[in-house]
């Protein structure tokens, strides 16, 4: 589902253009708002609208009730509509889309759901009003089709290049922002448009009685989102969360259907080969694993970008990922399904912030378990657990690896203040809570949720991500941070939860990939192209970076130093990006 529309314009030019519009009226006859949609593979085509007098609201998509899984109705809506999209959010959970006309207050409300599968981009003027489509490159070319192409957003570079993330929903283009997660877009005619969050993760469910346990929760995302005329394909590592998945698949789905599973890995590469444990999991639940030896690195040349919305350290691995999908018995169009997000949302491995808050919570008792958990996993001394813990309750960023680490921009673009909270989700920006672990927990569920937006190219149909949907993004924040980890072991929510369940052995192991190697790999492979890309595109022209730290940094990596690598790809990919829209 393409989804494009205009909330109170001034003008009708728009209206010109050869689409199916479905309009409402204000009280006054003036058009308060159009829209128009077009079915494609992303999205769920199921659409429940209505109109009375007063509203005019439309829910693309499905939601389903936190009590019982009921799929909302028009009584549903109606309240919502009343009461605000926060009602929505508080009570349901789900994929979906949601837009009001509050045609007696001339109000428009925009809401896309909290796991950020149905992502919404807006612009607005007092000519055109209100614009909004859930596809980038719609909302631009309309933009460019009316004389207002959009300029680049000069901040938005410099934030990206130093932070590596921008989740307030700031975008490259001037003029356009996305909405973030959780968010919603609110336009009274006559006045400019409001953002702010209408969801709150740490709020207690008072309306959830499904999120019992990470494997229940798993198991009833799989049933409702996942079926097997879909074709789906698990992306199986072999770690902890695929195998949740595989786990929590074989159980809703007949032993008599096939569970098709595909497994990546470079032979060369010892550091990022678990193909024994992939194949462990796929035998004990009798799935088909497809075992792919992808010779392709990182950094690879790619014929034909594709466009996205912003950049992405992932996309780095496009020309892998296109590799991937022709090896996947012409499984192009299949459904994909990832067990990305659950190191993030149950902290693999623990911040140090996290003995900090047992400390200002008063669970004096979790103190030294904690502290000793913590040295054990990190491997450092007892002492040095301590002060970074200090320094942690004092730091004003949640991002526990600090800002401004980007070391090759120059000399005149390192002047340039940055505000430390600038790039955070509105809600980080905006919550009281001082819990340093708390906080840095929220920082990787955003980041994680922000990767979720981005096209799986080439295939065309949106990845699935269980573990960041809705109920166990919330069900992971109701734990305090402390209590994420055990022993050596992180992740032992999740690690009990499917082990108490299934009783599979093999989800205590404590070594993971390892994917620095292949990154470095890919930039001495494709040294020339990397050089090109870094050294005479636009952020060198620019002036944004400076060409000889970079090309010292380069020279490095080849060297298999990792000290620079993550600057080179963040590099790397705003080279990509920039290409794809000239």
């Amino acid at each position: 589902m393409t989804v494009f529309g205009i909330a109170y314009p001034e003008t009708q030019e728009l209206l010109t253009l050869n689409r199916d519009w479905a309009l409402t009226h204000d009280k006054t006859g003036q058009i308060a708002g159009a829209l128009w949609q077009e079915a494609d593979e992303r999205h769920s085509a199921r659409i429940l609208s209505r109109e009375d007098e007063r509203h005019f609201y439309c829910l693309y998509g499905q939601a389903f009730s936190k009590q019982d899984n009921t799929e909302i109705n028009d009584s549903d809506l109606r309240e919502i509509a009343l009461k605000g999209p926060s009602l929505l959010t508080a009570k349901f959970w789900g994929t979906y889309l949601f837009v009001c006309f509050d045609k007696v207050a001339r109000k428009f409300i925009c809401c896309c759901d909290p796991s950020n599968r149905w992502t919404v981009y807006w612009s607005w003027s007092e000519r055109h009003g209100l614009l909004f489509s859930d596809t980038i490159t719609c909302l631009h070319q309309v933009l460019t089709d009316m004389g207002e192409r959009p300029a680049w957003n000069r901040s938005f570079f410099t934030t990206w290049l130093r932070t590596g993330t921008v989740q307030s929903g700031a975008l490259p283009f001037d003029r356009i922002s996305e909405l973030p997660p959780g968010c919603a877009v609110f336009y009274t005619h006559g006045r400019e448009p409001e953002m702010s969050p209408v969801w709150d993760p740490l709020m207690s469910p008072a309306y959830n009685s499904l999120s019992q346990n990470p494997y229940d929760i798993l198991k009833n995302y799989l049933s409702l989102y996942v079926s097997n005329n879909d074709r789906p394909v698990l992306e199986l590592s072999g770690g902890l969360e695929s195998s949740s998945i595989l786990l929590a698949l074989r159980e809703i789905v007949p032993a008599t259907q096939p569970l098709v599973c595909a497994h990546y890995y470079n032979s060369e590469v010892g550091s990022s080969n678990e193909l024994e444990h992939a194949r462990r999991v796929a035998q004990s639940t009798g799935a088909y694993l497809s075992e792919i030896d992808n010779k392709v690195f990182s950094f690879a040349p790619i014929k034909q970008i594709p466009r996205f919305a912003k950049p992405h350290n992932q996309h780095g691995m496009l020309a892998f990922r296109q590799h991937f999908a022709s090896r996947l018995d012409e499984r192009e169009n299949s459904m994909l399904i990832s067990g990305h997000g659950g190191d993030s949302l149950f902290l693999a491995p623990p911040p140090f912030g996290v003995l900090a808050d047992a400390a200002l919570t008063l669970r004096w008792r979790h103190l030294f378990r904690t502290a000793m958990d913590l040295a054990l996993i990190h491997r450092k001394p007892f002492a040095q657990i301590i002060w970074q813990t200090i320094k942690s309750s004092f730091s004003p960023n949640p991002y526990e690896e600090g800002d401004g680490t980007f070391r090759l921009l120059s000399d005149a673009v390192q002047l340039e203040p940055l505000d430390g909270r600038s790039h955070l989700h509105p809600f980080l920006q905006k919550t009281k809570i001082r819990l340093p672990g708390k906080l840095y927990q929220l920082f990787l569920a955003y980041s994680a949720l922000d990767d979720v937006s981005m096209p799986a190219h080439p295939f065309k149909r949106s990845v699935h991500h269980p573990f960041l949907c809705q109920l166990m993004v919330e069900f992971a924040l109701s734990i305090p941070s402390y209590r994420h980890f055990e022993g050596p072991h992180n992740r032992i929510i999740v690690r009990k939860s499917v082990s108490t369940a299934t009783g599979y052995p093999h989800l205590w192991r404590h070594n993971k990939g390892e994917i620095t190697g292949i990154n470095l790999l890919g930039i001495r492979q494709h040294k020339n192209h990397v050089m090109a890309h870094c050294l005479e595109g636009f952020l060198a022209k620019e002036g944004y970076i400076d060409p000889i730290r970079t090309h010292t940094a380069i020279q490095e990596n080849c060297k298999g130093h990792n000290a620079y690598l993550m600057d080179i790809l963040r590099i790397y990919v705003i080279e990509l990006f920039i290409q794809s829209w000239q």
